[in-house]
């Protein structure tokens, strides 16, 4: 288990609530700019499933987005969040919204490594390229920013109990072992019929076997 905290902190630790969410799909991208590049995973289809003090909506789904921040990014940010808003705890790395809004969480690379690994661990995934760009001379553009974005490419969507509030189900298969299911389940429904006439000729070959004795 991997976890990305603050550098240092402040909060008292009797108030930590535990909240946990099973997160059904992701997407992930990459953003260049100078002087450095920047990733980014969000998890989308979040649904509460530890939530003791009723902090969540248990009717609603909730997207989680990922920034990543280097430790001195983080330490300028916390300076001037001292300096311009005394009342925010100083040593947050994101703010959570139960009202539905998506929640930003900025975690440091090592964490982002692992987020950004299992964003594509899933199904097929979709790619696009986008890029900022401005008129330059009388046929050039000056690209300033460069975007890849990956997602899962399958529809996907939650089932839904009796109260019409959607439900916790079992993490799908891995896409190696979903195909090898389904080539197996194939090769037998192409080999059974061929089992069936083998062994009905057998039988009938030990029947009249059986009437000339």
């Amino acid at each position: 288990m991997v976890s990305a905290t603050a550098t240092s902190s402040t909060r008292d630790f009797l108030k930590d609530q535990l909240l946990t969410f099973n997160c059904y799909q992701f997407s992930r991208g990459v953003r260049a700019t100078r002087p450095l590049s920047r990733r980014w995973v969000s998890a989308g289809q979040c649904l509460c499933t530890h939530d003791p003090d009723k902090i969540c909506d248990p009717s609603r789904l909730y997207d989680l987005h990922f920034n990543e921040s280097s430790d001195e990014e983080a330490a300028n940010e916390l300076k001037e969040i001292n300096e311009r808003f005394p009342d925010i705890p100083p040593d947050r790395i994101g703010v959570f919204n139960p009202d539905g809004e998506m929640s930003f969480i900025y975690v440091p690379p090592h964490f982002m490594d692992v987020l950004w690994s299992a964003a594509i661990a899933a199904d097929g995934v979709l790619r696009s390229v986008s890029l900022t760009a401005q008129p330059q001379g009388e046929r050039r553009w000056a690209v300033f920013e460069a975007t890849l974005n990956e997602r899962i490419a399958e529809p996907f969507e939650l089932p839904i109990d009796k109260s019409g509030r959607p439900k916790a189900i079992p993490p799908r298969a891995n896409p190696v072992v979903a195909e090898l299911r389904a080539l197996r389940a194939l090769s037998w429904g192409r080999l059974l019929p061929g089992v069936i006439i083998i062994a009905a000729g057998v039988l009938i070959a030990l029947w009249i076997a059986k009437l000339w004795r």
